[in-house]
């Protein structure tokens, strides 16, 4: 027999934020667009504007270990963009973005606390060391009886906090260069040419291995941001390209 699921609305989140901006418009040959975020999203469970929620435990689905932040929670970001007009007709675009550090939480490679179907995996860790995350890799049976208080064994567990650890600022600056040459007064011709990520930085994000079934990858990247369509973690790519009009 499957799994049988009692689906309910108990999906809860929260967001909070605050929106600064600054634009000064093209003066002395220069503009300037700047934007500032400070925001808290937080989650039961990860479950950011959801119906329902996987919880750990099923019977505690709103445990306090459960509430963490969400996995979009970015608690600054900040984008910085202008047009400085320069000699020679060329017009130079910057634009500068940067985002703090994401959470990402912890999994496990098997169902930790034997709840069944439905559920996620737990990561069980010391009631006096709960940043010790690696305590009970591959010992399944070990977490069971720290969590539970059997087989002898004194009741001492907790379940992680969900979402503890973060990942990697976001950091990227591109550039984009421009000359216009006009012909009469209907044709203009655009040569274009932009670079992308010029701080050759990878941005990982919080793609980072989360399993503590598998120490090898726990901790370490395993996928990066890709904003730009680039295709490889570290890349300083550009086009070039002309736009005609009349």
């Amino acid at each position: 027999m499957a799994s049988v699921r009692d689906e309910q609305s108990i999906g809860r989140s929260q967001y909070n934020g605050y929106n600064f901006s600054y634009r000064q418009r093209l003066t002395h040959h220069f503009s300037v667009n700047a934007n500032y975020t400070l925001a808290w999203a937080y989650s039961f469970g990860g479950g950011s504007s959801s119906f329902r929620d996987y919880p750990v435990l099923a019977n505690d689905p709103f445990a306090s270990f459960a509430w963490g932040p969400s996995p979009n929670d970015e608690r600054h970001h900040v984008t910085v963009s202008g047009i400085w007009e320069l000699p020679l007709g060329l017009q130079l675009s910057p634009i500068l973005q940067f985002g703090s550090a994401r959470p990402y939480t912890l999994t496990n490679s098997a169902s930790t606390l034997n709840t069944g179907g439905g559920t996620q995996p737990a990561v069980v860790v010391p009631t006096n060391d709960p940043t010790n995350y690696l305590a009970f890799s591959g010992d399944n049976t070990g977490a069971q009886n720290c969590f539970y208080g059997i087989n002898g064994v004194t009741q001492a567990c907790t379940i992680a906090k969900f979402d503890p650890l973060r990942g990697d600022p976001f950091v990227e600056l591109d550039m984009r260069l421009a000359k216009n040459f006009k012909f009469r007064e209907r044709y203009n011709l655009q040569i274009v040419a932009q670079a992308f990520n010029l701080t050759n930085r990878a941005n990982y994000g919080n793609n980072f291995g989360r399993n503590i079934g598998d120490p090898t990858t726990f901790g370490h990247p395993i996928g990066f941001i890709n904003p730009s369509s680039t295709t490889t973690p570290r890349s300083v790519w550009s086009e070039f390209g002309f736009r005609f009009t009349f």
